[in-house]
């Protein structure tokens, strides 16, 4: 989960305005959010008031709609590609598991792609691991780790 921080100032005229802490770092996450945070606020403004703004102003709304969602896709295509990497040197790394899951279903359901798990993307192939979480008699929770093996079907999950 992302979180941006951030107060509300005062400029010298009186606007309150976004103030960043000084040791922001900007991240691709962040400007992707922005992005489609203005872009749902003008399809939602369009949606709801459009009988009441003249043609002008609906035209202009509908041209930055269309351009935030331009910037958008583009920022999006960026930071799926981050993400699959990420997924591709997790899948290269021995960890323990790269997928949990909270049942023996869930991980059966698991997509063929685009299986995005702590901002990775991951592929349904053979060496996927998955750590499927169970409650323990004693309040805590057990892991078990299933791994694809000769295959990518659910016939193929070999628990280590």
């Amino acid at each position: 989960m992302y979180r941006i921080e951030y107060k509300i100032g005062l400029n010298e005229q009186g606007r309150p305005y976004i103030e960043l802490p000084e040791d922001y770092e900007q991240r691709p996450e962040d400007r992707f959010f922005a992005l489609e945070i203005c872009r749902y606020m003008l399809q939602d403004l369009l949606a709801r008031r459009s009988p009441d703004l003249d043609p002008q102003t609906i035209g202009a709304m509908d041209e930055s709609e269309r351009l935030f969602g331009q910037l958008g896709d583009e920022v999006a295509a960026i930071l799926y590609e981050g993400m699959k990497n990420q997924g591709d040197v997790r899948m290269i790394m021995d960890a323990i598991f790269h997928v949990g899951v909270d049942s023996i279903e869930e991980r059966d359901a698991l997509p063929e792609t685009n299986l995005l798990y702590n901002n990775a993307i991951f592929e349904r192939v053979e060496g996927l691991k998955v750590g499927v979480f169970t409650p323990n008699d004693k309040g805590g929770v057990g892991i078990n780790i299933f791994k694809l093996v000769d295959g990518t079907t659910n016939e193929h999950w070999v628990k280590l």
